[in-house]
């Protein structure tokens, strides 16, 4: 039986490139319109609709053309209950916003296993074609509802890929200076593939 351990909607660990050529920037957003689309993004993964969930994260974020895959084999199998806490504002430009979290993630029902997990970090937002969405995502830490770390990191790890319910099991951290991640950071952010993780 596959397991799945999802701290939030977007960690899609895989090598990320930074793309080529974007569409103009849209207006710099206010934190009202970049709060909705994490919002939306846990919203959908609740009710389970790949698309709505695919509507969220940005056509150029890692991992984008996986994560549908992704996302539809895990909600035939896991019902989930996303809490998101403590959004806040970091930085904001017309190019790319970034907002901190905590989110608490929680298995409701389905036959999949899941690992309840707390997941502290920040979404990157980015525009796409004129609406903002999750391009990635970097997890600060994770832990189970009792508050103990479910992984450690084994290295300085770097950005996870987009929001979109895939699992990550280690901590992220912000690499420096380059503005790429590897695989061999957090293992598997999310929004971060879908770590599959052996059933306990």
């Amino acid at each position: 039986m596959k397991s799945f351990f999802v701290p939030l909607v977007a960690a899609l660990l895989l090598p990320f490139v930074w793309g080529g050529c974007e569409k103009p920037a849209a207006p710099t957003p206010d934190k009202t319109m970049l709060f909705q689309v994490i919002e939306d993004n846990v919203h959908a993964v609740e009710k389970k609709d790949a698309d709505a969930v695919m509507a969220t994260i940005h056509s150029k974020a890692p991992s984008f053309a996986s994560t549908r895959e992704i996302v539809s084999e895990m909600f035939k199998t896991l019902d989930l209950k996303c809490t998101l806490s403590d959004l806040q504002l970091v930085t904001v430009s017309p190019e790319e916003a970034r907002v901190s979290f905590t989110q608490k993630t929680e298995k409701t029902g389905g036959e999949g296993d899941f690992q309840n997990n707390i997941v502290k970090g920040v979404h990157i937002l980015r525009p796409d074609d004129g609406k903002w969405k999750l391009f990635n995502t970097i997890q600060t830490s994770v832990t189970g509802l009792n508050g103990k770390p479910l992984g450690a990191p084994e290295a300085p790890a770097a950005e996870t890929a987009p929001a979109s319910p895939a699992p990550a099991t280690t901590p992220a951290a912000e690499p420096a200076p380059a503005p790429a991640a590897s695989e061999a950071a957090p293992k598997p952010a999310t929004p971060a593939s879908p770590a599959e993780k052996p059933a306990q």
